[in-house]
């Protein structure tokens, strides 16, 4: 049987959070915003290294972050920011206080969404954000797919060693 963890994917409202699950889900973007309403849970069989997981994604509506209820238990925190509005990166900083308040052993990494319209601020600013946050920092498209296996798939190996220190 498969070992199933729970993550969240956090960040503010609009910054594709959900058109990211969906592109790992079901490789599919819609290009319609879609307003979460509070949160969406989704499964999918992912490979953590050669070891496959059940991730169990709680992908959290950007205005619903104080709802703590929504983060226990869970073994991996994925913070997502729009690499076309600053502001997205710079409340990164509340959701992660979330995360680390609420679940401090979860493994979090910080990840930059549409890539594919480029960065409209320094990169090195969400490189700095990621250092400070203690976690690794990609870039992905969920319009185009790319690096949106890649990012799922680190998640899910920070929620293994998560789960493995305790």
């Amino acid at each position: 049987m498969l070992q199933s963890i729970k993550v969240i994917v956090a960040g503010e409202k609009t910054v594709g959070k959900t058109s990211l699950v969906e592109q790992y889900t079901m490789g599919k973007f819609s290009g319609q915003y879609s307003h979460s309403l509070g949160l969406n849970v989704t499964t999918h069989i992912a490979m953590a290294g050669s070891r496959p997981v059940k991730l169990e994604l709680w992908d959290i509506a950007g205005e619903y972050f104080e709802r703590t209820e929504f983060y226990r238990g869970a073994a991996g925190c994925m913070l997502v920011y729009d690499v076309t509005r600053e502001k997205t990166l710079q409340q990164l900083a509340v959701w992660n206080n979330m995360c680390r308040s609420t679940i401090p052993n979860a493994g979090i990494m910080v990840v930059g969404n549409k890539i594919d319209l480029g960065f409209r601020f320094p990169e090195k600013w969400a490189e700095i954000f990621a250092n400070y946050a203690h976690a690794p920092h990609l870039t992905a498209s969920a319009r185009n797919g790319d690096n949106v296996d890649q990012i799922f798939s680190m998640l899910a190996k920070l929620a293994i060693q998560s789960i493995e220190k305790k």
